[in-house]
């Protein structure tokens, strides 16, 4: 049975994810905290051309891959304390739609209550979605951050542990990607193809700022779990997340809704909504970036989520998103593959039902209007999302970036 909430006012700001009720920190990544900074502001609105605290290009601005500069897509721990990779993967097969992987390296915390994390703590997911259900190792604070190695000069990040190689990602923008667990049971070798990269607006945290680049391009390889091997293409979403300590007086995040999604004419679209306590949209993080088939890109800061509905877990089971400029729009009719956990491990206390893990990846169908100058089409799209509610995974889960062995 479903449950339709509320419609999200419009919001006229920039950026943002949602969840059933309303969540406090940012789940796609690991979380530290570390206030030893403290700003009272207000956030900036966000505007195409206006400068991010953490990255050297412009907000809004789609760069070929290619020039972006190593300062932004290296992993640099000597001037961020948490830094990471994550890629959303939709595939054409029907077998493994989808998969989402990435690490954080350092811990930080994206809710509201002070709290000091391990600097050593490393969050890992390895994620297939597959016919059968969801495959899910998420080692997350078993290995210690610090034996991530990277390289100053070059793209090339590994994890080894006792003598296996666990994850690497090697080149730019052509990226090879290799992640399997540690009982090699599940295995992804990946190669992204990167076209253009969006810096998207800075989210302002209470104890942090966040920031985020990303970017679409080809994916293509193979995944394996158990004794079962799948050839996979299509489109990957991938980012680059780097968040420093800061505090702020600013309004805590409740809930989001992260959407990516690709469209049979080459174009894509993502993006965020994100709103407080009492639903209301956090308008400096309601957003959406929409590229075109050849690359070129679109902030769209005016959006409203509307039709949220809910499965009988409390995981979004689909939704409604407009976004709009001036002379442009693009309207979405969003539908989720409910999936159901196969196998999940990685830690003691993982999850082996769905409704234990309302941040399970979403694998998305839609439609879309896309209106410029005039001109409507109807588009169909593939994506993959993330939900996230801080009444289904509370602030303490999701922000405690502290080692579980200690």
């Amino acid at each position: 049975m479903e449950t339709i909430l509320q419609d999200i006012p419009a919001c006229l700001g920039s950026g943002g994810r949602q969840s059933r009720r309303w969540p406090e920190c940012d789940l796609h990544r690991a979380e530290r905290f570390d206030a030893d900074r403290e700003q009272f502001m207000n956030p900036p609105q966000a505007t195409v051309g206006s400068r991010s605290q953490v990255f050297d290009g412009l907000v809004g601005a789609s760069v070929p891959a290619a020039l972006v500069s190593k300062r932004d897509f290296l992993i640099d721990p000597s001037r961020f304390p948490s830094e990471g990779n994550w890629a959303f993967c939709r595939f054409s097969s029907e077998d493994i739609p989808a998969a989402r992987l990435g690490f954080q390296r350092g811990g930080f915390n994206g809710g509201t209550v002070e709290r000091t994390p391990s600097l050593s703590y490393l969050q890992m997911h390895l994620e297939f979605m597959t016919r059968e259900g969801a495959v899910l190792w998420v080692p997350s604070g078993i290995y210690p951050a610090e034996r991530v190695r990277t390289d100053s000069q070059t793209m090339d990040i590994t994890l080894d542990d006792a003598g296996r190689q666990l994850f690497s990602f090697r080149g730019w923008p052509k990226i090879e990607c290799h992640f399997r667990s540690a009982d090699d049971y599940a295995e992804a070798h990946l190669h992204f193809d990167l076209q253009v990269v969006t810096v998207l607006p800075d989210c302002i945290l209470p104890h942090c700022l966040f920031a985020m680049w990303e970017s679409m391009g080809e994916v293509s390889g193979s995944i394996r779990y158990a004794d079962r091997t799948v050839a996979v293409s299509g489109k990957v979403f991938f980012d680059h997340t780097r968040v420093m300590p800061r505090r702020h007086s600013v309004v805590p995040r409740h809930m989001y809704v992260y959407t990516t999604l690709y469209f049979e004419d080459g174009s894509g679209l993502f993006g965020y909504h994100c709103v407080d306590a009492r639903g209301l949209p956090i308008e400096y993080y309601c957003f959406g970036i929409f590229l075109d088939a050849a690359g070129r890109g679109r902030l769209i800061t005016e959006t409203q989520l509307t039709h949220l509905r809910v499965d009988e877990d409390g995981i979004a089971s689909g939704w409604q998103m407009r976004w709009q400029m001036a002379d442009f729009s693009v309207s979405t009719h969003v539908s989720v593959r409910r999936s159901a956990i196969l196998k999940s491990w990685g830690t003691p206390d993982a999850p082996q039902e769905r409704r234990q893990y309302s941040i399970i990846p979403l694998v998305l169908d839609a439609t879309a209007t896309v209106v410029a100058a005039g001109t409507a089409r109807t588009l169909r799209g593939y994506g993959l999302a993330e939900y996230f509610n801080a009444e289904l995974w509370p602030a303490d889960a999701a922000a405690v970036a502290v080692d579980i062995r200690t």
